[in-house]
């Protein structure tokens, strides 16, 4: 079933193993993964930065030129060897135009609130200035396009995936990190993101976000996920053994078979037993009770929860912790907040300078491999997701999750796993926290139950096998449909010989 030797284009706004986003991870993670499979070039650019979509990787000696074309700008070539072993290609246009976030945001206001401004005039400006404005990746695209058997095409935001796609849109790929948010209703997406193309959702979340929005459910699609790093992300099994201990001594063999199916459907079992543990949550809510993690407060270091991510009401961060801090007050517990992540919205002093959060600022892979392991619980308290990297980092170090319940992509990977819990409001979140702190034996079942569910659906393997499948559904569809218009011709010639042919025999009968 391996279409070897097949050549893919891979379009990203940004492709770097130094970038932390979700977006870039996730399409690194899939040309390292397909690199011994395929011939792959990456057509990105040469910014490592979706603010502003500066250039800010430099030229070197080693430059890519259009062959027949008038342009003169250099491409920056690079070369790469995967992981895995196999080579891939990166071509890295720059970017014409950098972005005035401050003007954009101004200007997206005024599009998203007057329909009358959503005309193709207005919307094409709104895609430049949205960027990365890269015209000349897609006359690399217009030019080449015969070249390549796929396209993959990542963020349906950006204009590199807007502008691609109608070029290339029987052959392409494309990976949309659908969200629920106000620019995916714009006109302009129903228009590019049609049935033509092949779909690959990371979650049955974001696929119902995307046939609700859209209106329909593509015919060639595949639920993938994201290929993780097991290695990297799992516990180490030394640190475990506390938690393995006391998960001994405190289950029963009558509550063994108590671990939910970890696969890819929705489980009524799951649902179940995460209405009970919030309905358990909730009528523990105000009421301590004496826990084996408040006996080892008086470690060396201070039991804390961990937020990784960027720093930003958008990601529902300021609302959490104030209700962390609310929290704090009532409670008994020495549990601190730590947040690792670029602060990226205007914090409240309060929030800043409170001794029960620290703020870490960025941090490098290691150290957050190390705070995920450290940690007593991650809190996700983003309301849109259409993956969540970390989250599943975590579950990977036998972590429990305390998630945002409004977005249904966490709450769906919740109730899938049973890996954590989720919350709506001020007074869940108290009683889920309280939960989780209060009842350690069924936290380190969440903890396992969630690394269970990433380690069955989001290994190599898995991954690789659905990418595969959904490659050669794209190459057959685009077989099928380059072969109609010669059917038709050839069956419309057959028929006027026929006729002709039939006329000559009237014809000569007449005589």
């Amino acid at each position: 079933m391996k279409p070897s030797l097949k050549k893919i284009a891979v379009v990203s706004p940004i492709f770097s193993d130094k970038v932390s986003g979700g977006s870039e991870k996730l399409i690194f993670q899939l040309v390292e993964l397909l690199a011994t499979d395929f011939e792959i070039t990456v057509l990105t650019t040469r910014s490592l930065d979706y603010i502003t979509w500066k250039n800010s990787i430099p030229i070197q000696e080693k430059i890519f030129f259009y062959e027949g074309t008038n342009h003169s700008k250099p491409i920056r070539f690079e070369e790469k060897t995967s992981s895995l072993g196999g080579k891939y290609k990166i071509l890295q246009f720059t970017v014409e135009k950098q972005r005035n976030i401050e003007r954009f945001n101004r200007l997206s206001k005024k599009i998203l609130e007057r329909p009358s401004l959503q005309n193709k005039e207005s919307i094409n400006h709104w895609l430049i200035e949205q960027g990365p404005y890269v015209p000349e990746l897609i006359q690399f695209i217009e030019s080449r396009k015969s070249e390549y058997d796929v396209f993959f095409f990542v963020s349906y935001l950006y204009y590199p995936l807007v502008f691609g796609i109608p070029l290339v849109a029987e052959k392409s790929i494309i990976i949309p990190t659908f969200h629920d948010e106000p620019p995916a209703y714009l006109p302009v997406y129903k228009e590019i993101l049609t049935d033509q193309s092949s779909y690959s959702f990371n979650t049955p979340e974001e696929l119902n976000v995307f046939r609700n929005i859209l209106g329909y459910k593509p015919s060639t699609y595949s639920i993938t996920g994201m290929n993780l790093n097991l290695g990297q992300c799992s516990s180490d099994p030394g640190s475990e053994n506390n938690y393995a201990d006391y998960h001994h001594k405190n289950t029963s063999s009558d509550n063994k078979n108590e671990t939910l199916s970890c696969q890819l459907d929705f489980s009524d079992k799951a649902e179940k037993s995460m209405r009970r543990s919030l309905r358990s949550a909730s009528a523990g809510f105000g009421t301590r009770c004496k826990s084996s993690l408040e006996k080892n407060s008086n470690r060396e270091e201070t039991p804390f929860l961990l937020y990784v991510g960027r720093v930003d009401q958008g990601k529902g961060f300021l609302e959490m912790a104030e209700w962390f801090l609310e929290w704090k007050k009532n409670s008994k517990l020495p549990h601190k907040l730590k947040i690792a992540g670029k602060i990226a919205s205007k914090i409240p002093n309060k929030i800043l300078e409170d001794q029960n959060i620290e703020f870490l600022g960025f941090v490098e892979e290691q150290i957050k491999f190390e705070l995920l392991q450290n940690c007593v619980c991650l809190i996700n308290s983003s309301p849109l997701e259409s993956f969540s990297i970390v989250l599943m980092e975590a579950w990977l170090k036998g972590k429990p999750a305390l998630v945002n319940g409004k977005s249904d992509v966490l709450k769906g990977h919740c109730l899938r796993s049973n890996g954590g819990l989720f919350y709506f409001d001020r007074k869940s979140f108290f009683a889920t926290l309280d939960f989780i702190l209060d009842h350690p034996k069924e936290s380190f079942e969440m903890g396992m139950s969630g690394k269970k569910y990433v380690e069955q659906n989001f290994n190599p393997k898995t991954v690789r096998e659905k990418l595969l499948r959904l490659i050669d559904k794209t190459i057959q569809k685009n077989t099928r449909v380059h072969k109609r218009p010669f059917d038709l011709v050839h069956l419309l010639n057959s028929l006027s010989a026929f006729l002709n042919l039939l006329r000559h025999i009237v014809w000569y009968s007449y005589f």
